[in-house]
């Protein structure tokens, strides 16, 4: 019994001992350990090393607790030389040996009884209590090592409980997985599906939205050229299919009119000449119109002092009207006659000079004249003209100098069409009537007219700033009426003073008619005041 006595001090002396070299060791790593992290922060300046393997908590212990066994046995070599080898060492004789052990084992005597006191009066409760927090304080200890060397070596520390979890939860749960790779793969392809459903679906609508544009397209340019007698933005009567295509006057280009009459000798000489000068608008087909609607018509023009103004007010409206020219004005003015066309209005021929003698004298004298005009407006415009007006009306000064009926027959079996009027302004009597009693003419004799198609006659020549100015309260006035202004074009249905073989019998005019007879009145009137170009014209 005090052989076991002695040695147990000894065991538990040996046993703290080798915890205090342990300690020492784990001191001396923790160190090499901070060491090695200042050492770190100098090689930031240079090229990283390779990464350093995942090293666990439990490694590091297991290395610092062989390395402290190494270290221990040349202790424990050094301890056996120095042990009892006699018997009587053994046996109890006393040594220098074992008189130094003597008070260890006092020493730890006390300690013994110490621990050995509160374990008599422990309960088995407070001791279980006692060992786990004694464990608590072990794991807390290796957490904060763990931390401590994580946080100085910077060495990642694998976190072996985590990964078995995870990969234990995914063995307990591989149809899950499965499952959801699945359905992920299954939502790729559906976007997949949509993408293209959407791309192909927008080429499909830009695709019938250029289909429909084109469409819509050549068939508002055929139903442009095909014409809508009140609402064209460019007259048939102005201008026809046959462009300019060469230099040759467009009388003097032989048609296929005059190849028609060529060698038929029953026409008279004149009928030869000119064999260009050929026109549609006499044998297309006119009817009355529906409704009252009004044509604006300005005769003698152009000149610089009111037609650009009238082109003004007409565009402020909205409104297209008729135009006949006297073609010896256009020199110095034919940006005009170029706007009349580009602004969508009807170009016809009034005369080359206005000079009733000269032009009546002959069938042959008005041709030339009239050839003339046309010519100049072909190599201006390139464009063939199809309607006139004759100067002072078809029952006037032309009627005076007896040539009616061979002039009207020839223009007319040249397919020309000739427009007289049925109501008017009065601008052309001197100038006596201001602008207002200007419009109040011509809107009365616009509403009280007979005929649906009125065809009202005013004038753009120099000293007619009345007209002018009396042309935006016209404008209204009709329009209050509820009557549309409409150009000329050559399915008008043209108004003519009187009645005769010459005159088609599909729109001829009643002796009877009001219009007729009181513009007659007027035109006569108006031509025996008016003997030369300084004369009053219509």
């Amino acid at each position: 019994m005090a052989d076991e006595f002695e040695t147990k001090p000894e065991e538990e002396q040996n046993k703290r001992e080798q915890a205090k070299r342990d300690l020492a060791d784990l001191q001396k790593l923790m160190a090499q350990v901070q060491g090695d992290s200042s050492a770190k922060s100098d090689r930031d300046t240079q090229p990283k090393p390779a990464k350093q393997e995942a090293v666990s908590v439990d490694e590091l212990i297991d290395r610092a607790a062989s390395e402290a066994e190494q270290d221990a046995e040349p202790q424990d070599a050094e301890q056996a030389e120095q042990a009892p080898e006699t018997p009587s060492q053994i046996d109890g004789t006393q040594s220098d040996d074992t008189e130094t052990k003597k008070p260890r084992e006092e020493q730890s005597k006390p300690e013994e009884s110490e621990s050995t006191e509160p374990e008599a009066s422990e309960t088995p409760e407070e001791k279980q209590q006692a060992e786990q927090e004694q464990r608590e304080q072990v794991l807390n200890q290796q957490k904060r090592r763990r931390q401590a060397a994580q946080a100085a070596a910077g060495t990642p520390i694998e976190l072996d409980l985590r990964k078995k979890t995870a990969e234990k939860t995914q063995k307990q749960q591989p149809h899950k997985t499965h499952k959801t790779h699945k359905d992920a793969r299954l939502a790729r392809k559906r976007r997949r599906q949509l993408i293209r459903m959407g791309t192909v679906l927008v080429v499909f609508l830009v695709a019938l939205v250029l289909i429909v544009s084109i469409v819509r397209g050549i068939a508002g340019s055929g139903k442009k050229d095909s014409g809508d007698a009140g609402k064209q933005t460019t007259s048939a009567v102005s201008k026809n299919e046959n462009k300019k295509d060469n230099d040759t006057p467009a009388s003097q280009q032989e048609s296929k009119q005059y190849l028609a009459i060529k060698d038929d000798t029953t026409l008279p000489d004149y009928a030869k000449k000119y064999p260009g000068m050929y026109a549609t608008a006499a044998t297309t087909q006119k009817k009355l119109s529906d409704k009252k609607v009004c044509y604006l018509t300005f005769d003698d023009g152009p000149s610089d002092t009111c037609t650009p103004q009238i082109l003004d007010i007409l565009k402020k409206y909205h409104v297209k009207a008729t135009f006949f020219v006297v073609t010896s004005e256009i020199d110095g003015n034919e940006k005009l006659i170029q706007r009349i066309i580009d602004e969508g209005h009807t170009l016809c021929i009034h005369a080359n000079e206005h000079e009733y003698k000269k032009i009546y004298a002959s069938p042959e004298a008005y041709l030339e004249d009239f050839a003339a005009a046309y010519d100049k407006i072909y190599a201006l415009t390139g464009y063939k003209v199809q309607g006139f007006r004759f100067p002072g009306g078809s029952n006037g000064q032309l009627n005076h100098y007896g040539n009616y009926d061979a002039i009207i027959k020839e223009m007319t079996r040249r397919g020309f069409e000739y427009y007289d009027w049925n109501a008017y302004d009065h601008d052309a009597e001197g100038g006596s009537y201001s602008a207002s009693q200007l419009a109040q003419y011509a809107v009365h004799e616009v509403s009280i007219s007979s005929r649906n198609d009125v065809i009202l006659l005013m004038h753009d020549t120099y000293g007619k700033e009345n007209t002018v100015k009396a042309l935006p309260s016209i404008i209204e006035g009709i329009q209050k009426e509820g009557i549309e202004c409409l150009p000329i074009t050559k399915t008008t249905r043209p108004v003519h003073f009187s009645v005769n073989e010459n005159t088609p019998a599909e729109y001829t005019e009643e002796t009877s008619s009001e219009d007729s007879a009181k513009n007659s009145d007027s035109s006569s009137e108006s031509g025996k005041s008016s003997s030369s170009k300084s004369e009053t014209k219509n």
